[in-house]
């Protein structure tokens, strides 16, 4: 029923987010589900937004941070793995373009916020939101803590950079510099691009928000905030995978994984009453690290089915 379930959710929407706390398997799950999409005939791209993940590794293979790469032989699949600092460049080259002569006046400090690396990789996640060009889009967001940051922060930022550039307006005529009202317009757009994003995410026709965790205590707090947290922003969680848990038939009387398997059963019970409004799917502790496209696939089985 839960393979059925995940199926349908993974096949009916085009943006598919996986988020969770760090290290419970978030980006195998992403990269998993690019690969079953790609499998099944979608055209699909599979974007990391974890600046401390690579999906070079997880697919065996030179992931490019700047450019859209296909993975393996695989007709139907490519991938971005988005290095945040890099981003900064970009962000700041287009920024610039934009605002050349007040940059050229007042100086590059005028685009330097204190979330300058949050923004620029928000604002090259935005550029995918829009895709035209695959059927899925697959985003491996970062920890949960720093994904609801790039959330939460100010998307006025645009306004910030416009009220400096008021602020200085009676500078600029003192100096004989020519106000140009062009660039508000040119960051209203920008603004604007951000908002698009923003309601898109919260969009359930299209979206789907799923966050991983494992089976034990602070993960399964840590989600239950990030589920509140989202609903903030309009973002309903539609399922929760379950990473790691011990399968029963390995036991055989083994007192340390039965004492594990008991403390998880404990905590599965846990999660089906906190998260009883979502899609539950558990995938179990396999006997080897989960990397390489064979590897994915035996995941993708248990979760989405042949």
């Amino acid at each position: 029923m839960e393979t059925a379930e995940m199926r349908n959710l993974i096949e009916d929407k085009k943006f598919l987010f996986f988020g969770g706390k760090g290290g419970v398997g978030k980006t195998t799950m992403a990269s998993t589900t690019a690969l079953w999409l790609s499998d099944h005939g979608y055209k699909t791209l599979i974007v990391a937004t974890d600046p401390t993940v690579s999906l070079s590794a997880i697919y065996e293979q030179e992931i490019s941070e700047t450019e859209i790469v296909k993975i393996g032989k695989e007709k139907n699949l490519c991938g971005l793995n988005i290095n945040p600092r890099k981003a900064v460049g970009v962000f700041q080259t287009r920024m610039n373009e934009m605002m050349e002569g007040f940059s050229s006046m007042f100086g590059s400090e005028l685009l330097s916020t204190p979330c300058t690396e949050e923004i620029a990789a928000f604002d090259q996640f935005v550029s995918y939101m829009g895709d035209t060009e695959h059927d899925k889009v697959v985003f491996d967001t970062a920890p949960t803590g720093h994904t609801l940051r790039e959330l939460s922060m100010p998307f006025d930022w645009s306004g910030y950079i416009a009220n400096q550039i008021q602020n200085r307006r009676e500078l600029s005529e003192t100096l004989g510099f020519i106000y140009d009202e062009s660039m508000l317009d040119d960051l209203k757009k920008e603004k604007e691009r951000y908002d698009s994003a923003v309601k898109a995410l919260s969009d359930t026709t299209t979206s789907s928000f799923n966050l991983v965790l494992l089976p034990e205590k602070l993960p399964i707090e840590e989600t239950e905030r990030a589920v509140e947290d989202l609903g903030g922003f309009g973002i309903k969680v539609r399922s929760i995978i379950i990473n790691e848990v011990i399968p029963k038939d390995v036991l055989q009387g083994n007192w340390f994984l039965e004492k594990r398997r008991s403390t998880q059963d404990k905590y599965l019970c846990e999660i089906d009453s906190k998260f009883n409004e979502m899609i539950r799917a558990e995938v179990p502790l396999f006997d080897s690290d989960i990397y390489g496209l064979d590897n994915l696939r035996r995941v993708g089985e248990t979760l989405y089915g042949k």
